[in-house]
């Protein structure tokens, strides 16, 4: 039989669902901020109730917001940003599909702006220990080239008259993807595959993210910090992107341009569940576990 573990909660009465509304007057302003209260970093918080209240997504905003603002450099490190997929296939699970509104935004900075974007990703079908896929699983299946595909394919969305010469060029000269590695390797000497479950990135290498938000479609609650300050994004690069990144790229070897045009017109997304047979169900249900799946907001 299929189990299943369900939490239910509900907020204490007489307590409202959202915290009160931000007011400046509520925090002392300290003209000589600069110079007298070194070490204090300027950091947003985002986060959003997912499933439990639909119309309410600051992060989601934000997220998309900051893809929006970039000039120079997008860079992610991701477990995934492709949807759940039905164990050891590369099949969307019914109702899951790409996160339609950040490859958007993705595309758009590239396409618009010229901005470079750097992505780091878990290695597919990435299992610790000796856990069943349903179980914990760090990598839902897509490749690079997966990934990298759904991006152009936004940009194709953006400009239908837009010539694949054009699309070729931006693979090779604006969008950079890895799997984690260390030491130029992808597994571990226990032959598993090296996974990430990292939700970071990092907007012109002046502001950074780092919470529990995954890209794809997963829409549970979650909350995050936007640390607004190129010292400490500086700092961060120096400390965790740059040693994985130097680790982890190599020209070529993961993200193959050829593989990335070719896959412009294969369909990702998961099918309707509407009506999908009881064992297609069942799959998704198993598939699904802890997360959520999808709402209007990803397929805007």
């Amino acid at each position: 039989p299929l189990q299943s573990r369900v939490t239910v909660s509900e907020f204490p009465e007489g307590i409202d669902i959202f915290p009160p509304h931000y007011e400046k007057n509520c925090v002392p302003f300290d003209p000589h901020f600069e110079d007298d209260r070194q070490g204090h970093v300027p950091m947003i918080t985002m986060g959003r109730y997912g499933s439990l209240l639909y119309s309410a997504r600051p992060s989601d905003d934000a997220i998309e917001a900051m893809f929006k603002e970039a000039r120079t450099i997008i860079r992610c490190a991701l477990q995934d940003l492709g949807p759940i997929t039905i164990p050891g296939t590369k099949i969307a699970v019914p109702g899951c599909v790409w996160p339609k509104t950040y490859l958007k935004a993705l595309g758009e900075a590239i396409y618009r702006r010229g901005v470079d974007v750097e992505i780091v990703l878990s290695n597919p079908g990435s299992i610790p220990g000796n856990l069943s896929p349903t179980e914990a699983l760090y990598g839902n299946g897509w490749t690079c080239a997966d990934v990298a595909s759904e991006i152009i394919k936004s940009i194709k969305e953006l400009d239908e008259d837009v010539e694949d010469d054009q699309l070729r060029k931006m693979v090779q000269e604006n969008l950079r993807l890895c799997y984690l590695k260390q030491g130029k390797k992808h597994k571990w000497g226990t032959e598993k595959t090296k996974g990430m479950h990292a939700k970071h990135f990092i907007i012109d290498d002046s502001a950074y993210y780092i919470g529990s938000q995954n890209l794809y479609v997963c829409d549970l609650a979650e909350w995050g910090i936007l640390v607004d300050d190129p010292k400490q994004t500086a700092k961060a690069m120096q400390e965790y992107w740059i040693p994985m990144w130097d680790n982890s790229y190599h020209d070529g070897v993961d993200c193959d341009v050829d593989e990335v045009m070719d896959g412009l017109d294969i369909d990702r997304d998961g099918e309707s569940l509407t009506f999908a047979s009881h064992s297609t169900r069942l799959n998704a249900t198993k598939a699904l576990a802890g997360n959520s799946g999808s709402s209007d907001y990803y397929s805007a």
